[in-house]
């Protein structure tokens, strides 16, 4: 008996059927591949005011962008090392002029948030509207060692024994609390952070009576590989600025820990 043979019509839909075949396999093989993920680091931990106001603002900026991220904690110094080596793929808030001594990194050139050195105070009675009667008033003032801005505003209006340094802010506001000094020069971001803790839960929150110096904006810092997406980045902040979305974060974030609100000015 002769071999069989296909009809050439039979023929040509097989070849089509693993055609499409192969091009499902194919299809199935990219959809399964998984998203790629930025990662993004920052030494502020997760848990108070700072560290978790920080990632709503990015959990919103990049799912406005569509663009998955994980953020990590880790310490400054290795969190310098690892994005310059391209390692992770973003530093969360570093000063403008933090990209002069980093040649790999783009700076995302649209601040996510501002921060600022203030005088705050725990006691309500304690009324101070400017820095210059400071001098005046008889107070006496603490600050975290190494915020040279506070030393040098204090050391300038009060004598020394009228100032305390100490090593932490929650030193500082201890120290508030148990009346051994009337006020505190600190970082709001700091101040925030710590005063939401556990270990002040049910004492009287501190309130910023009067701001030293001009405020220091914080950027988004990339790796260069990621460079393109730097310009809609920067649209989508100003975007979310525009449409209040970041101060209401900033607002909904300060009720969570029991903390004063104050509207930033624009």
């Amino acid at each position: 008996m002769g071999e069989y043979k296909k009809p050439k019509a039979l023929r040509k839909w097989s070849v089509l059927g693993l055609a499409l075949g192969f091009g499902w396999l194919l299809l199935a093989s990219v959809h399964a591949q998984p998203t790629p993920v930025l990662v993004l680091g920052t030494p502020r931990p997760e848990g108070n005011y700072g560290g978790v106001l920080l990632r709503r603002i990015y959990q919103d900026l990049f799912h406005r962008v569509g663009v998955a991220i994980e953020i990590r904690t880790m310490p400054t110094a290795r969190l310098v090392m690892e994005l310059a080596s391209g390692h992770i793929d973003g530093d969360l808030t570093r000063p403008w002029a933090f990209a002069d001594s980093q040649p790999t990194l783009v700076r995302v050139d649209e601040p996510v948030m501002d921060i600022g050195v203030a005088l705050w105070a725990v006691n309500p009675k304690i009324v101070l509207n400017r820095l210059d009667d400071l001098a005046g008033s008889g107070y006496s003032v603490n600050f975290t060692r190494g915020v040279t801005e506070c030393e040098k505003s204090l050391q300038t209006l009060l004598p020394p024994h009228r100032i305390a340094d100490v090593t932490t802010t929650v030193s500082a506001l201890n120290m508030l609390h148990y009346g051994r000094n009337d006020l505190y020069c600190g970082v709001d971001l700091a101040v925030l952070s710590d005063a939401g803790g556990s270990e002040f839960a049910g004492r009287p929150p501190p309130v910023k009576l009067v701001t030293i110096g001009k405020p220091l904006s914080l950027y988004l810092y990339l790796h260069s590989k990621h460079a393109a997406l730097a310009p809609l980045l920067v649209a989508t902040l100003k975007k979310m600025k525009v449409e209040g979305a970041m101060e209401r974060l900033r607002k909904d974030t300060l009720r969570e820990y029991n903390l004063p609100y104050t509207p930033q000015s624009p």
